[in-house]
């Protein structure tokens, strides 16, 4: 499927995919160690139906090869067709001064 990916005005990285044809029930998203992984299920692709490009069964994944995202809290959403993953970056790791006794 067409994917686009870019960052927003915040700084989180977005997922699109153009996903005509599907439900959102036919749809999962999975995180695993470092990877996002989009599965579409479409089920029975026998039939006139199954010849539609929009309409055929795909796994897609994207790697964060940077480690540098939060994949653990990403947010995905699915309307009139489109998916959507925002993935927001890592929190920055912050020092901390330990005190000595």
């Amino acid at each position: 499927p067409v994917t686009d990916l870019y960052r927003d005005e915040e700084g989180n990285s977005i997922i699109e995919l153009a996903l005509a044809g599907f439900s959102k029930d036919q749809l999962s998203v999975e995180v695993k160690k470092g990877k996002i992984t989009i599965i579409a299920d479409q089920g029975n692709e026998s039939g006139e139906n199954s010849r539609r490009i929009a309409r055929r069964s795909f796994t897609r994944t994207f790697v964060d090869h940077s480690n540098k995202l939060d994949l653990e809290n990403a947010k995905a959403i699915f309307k009139d067709g489109l998916l959507q993953i925002t993935v927001p970056p890592t929190p920055e790791v912050q020092s901390t001064i330990i005190k000595i006794k």
